[in-house]
């Protein structure tokens, strides 16, 4: 398995490899050049671009609808049964400098009423406060309603007694929300065609598939196209034959 630091000194070899530092002057077939480096520098791309041992958790939650303060329950949708989930990954990186509130992305934002989905989000923030006086638990998303309408939702789970969270860290098990629950929830349209109160009665979790690092033999086709790239690239800049008389003369 190859570390980030496997794929530094990886990354930095090719880009001090001959065929590269020498290619500044050069003009000699340009285009097929940039061909060949574009290819290269998408196998690089992929290289650091997939993430080690990315864990993605989803939470699922329940509850139900307490009020519409526009229409009233039975207006636009009934007072019924809520289901959601959110998406967000095990190694979020916290946004928030504060130590007793953190800060941390979510996706895949969705919430149904009596099993019809309502709103989705593609994105959100969750928070995560540990005061002295009471810890919360939040998220917050901005999305489109099935109405069309944009909206915003809102959950809170708080806990009175400050002593659910020991620190602002990321939650990744939703048995760590139990001593916040229930809590509630706000579903507010910009153009004022719904607002929707509710309860959040109990969130539960589940972890997707693991996203993998990149396999060894990935990576050895990644090496085989680089180096043919380069072989390339030597060619068109016009010192292949430089390259292998060099060789030579140090053989000798």
């Amino acid at each position: 398995m190859f570390t980030r630091a496997d794929k530094m000194r990886i990354f930095s070899f090719i880009l001090t490899a001959p065929c590269f530092s020498g290619m500044s002057g050069q003009t000699k077939a340009a285009g097929t050049g940039t061909k060949l480096w574009s290819s290269v520098m998408a196998g690089l791309l992929l290289l650091f671009a997939i993430p080690a041992n990315a864990n993605p958790v989803v939470f699922t939650y329940t509850g139900q609808v307490t009020d519409d303060a526009i229409n009233g329950c039975g207006g636009l949708v009934n007072c019924g049964v809520v289901t959601g989930s959110y998406t967000f990954d095990s190694a979020a990186a916290d946004f928030n400098p504060d130590l007793a509130e953190g800060l941390y992305s979510a996706t895949n934002i969705e919430l149904s009423i009596d099993g019809l989905l309502f709103f989705s989000s593609a994105s959100g923030l969750i928070n995560v406060a540990n005061f002295s006086t009471v810890d919360q638990y939040g998220l917050l998303s901005t999305g489109v309603a099935t109405n069309g309408s944009e909206a915003t939702l809102s959950i809170l789970l708080a806990d009175s007694t400050a002593t659910a969270f020991s620190s602002d860290a990321l939650p990744l098990n939703a048995s760590a929300l139990a001593p916040l629950l229930p809590g509630t929830f706000q579903l507010n349209a910009g153009d004022d065609t719904f607002q929707l109160l509710g309860t959040i009665d109990s969130v539960s979790s589940g972890t997707t598939a693991p996203v993998p690092e990149p396999s060894s033999g990935m990576f050895l086709a990644l090496g085989i196209s680089i180096l043919f790239a380069r072989r390339g690239l030597l060619r068109l800049a016009g010192v292949d034959g430089i390259f292998s008389n060099l060789i030579r003369s140090r053989r000798k």
